[in-house]
């Protein structure tokens, strides 16, 4: 028999962990542009200019995403969201880790040359970004989030309740 409060509690750690993850990381490059664009150069990847453009929008995407993981707010959409970064984010440092490039990851700051992409870096990401996007994903629906309070808006036929109320004295008529 599971424990209702276990289950709240295991919930909120599939949405908040991926959260901490990437709204510390996020932050970090939006707060040290350079560095994140050293970054996402050092995967060579890109065409040259496409690093900056990247560079500047990754940070507030991750944050963003973060954002609705805390509020659990578009929870689908955000699942959609944290699994697609998690995967872009392992098959680039993938990449750079079969290329044998000694680079940085660049996850949470720095960026450009370091020791190689490392095998906790992929695990990492897969275990606390990709999985817990997967899940959120598929079962969007849970407690202490904010789409709660607007299911409730909601009525059996997924139209809003005020849509059906406003058109109900032009339907009488």
């Amino acid at each position: 028999m599971r424990s209702p409060a276990l289950v709240v509690a295991g919930r909120l750690a599939v949405r908040l962990v991926p959260a901490a993850l990437l709204l510390w990381g996020g932050l970090v490059k939006a707060l040290d542009r350079q560095s994140s664009i050293l970054a996402v150069d050092a995967y060579d990847v890109l065409p040259e200019g496409m690093v900056r453009p990247v560079a500047a929008v990754l940070p507030w995407v991750e944050i963003g995403v973060a954002v609705l993981l805390v509020l659990g707010l578009f929870m689908r959409f955000a699942g959609i969201a944290t699994a697609v970064l998690g995967g872009i984010f392992i098959l680039g440092m993938a990449q750079a880790k079969a290329r044998g490039l000694e680079i940085d990851c660049g996850c949470f700051g720095g960026g450009g040359a370091g020791d190689g992409v490392g095998w906790w870096d992929l695990v990492r990401d897969a275990i606390f970004v990709l999985a817990p996007g997967i899940y959120l994903a598929l079962h969007p629906q849970g407690p202490l989030q904010l789409d709660n309070r607007f299911q409730d808006l909601e009525d059996d036929d997924g139209e809003h309740r005020e849509a059906d109320e406003a058109l109900a004295p032009a339907r009488a008529s």
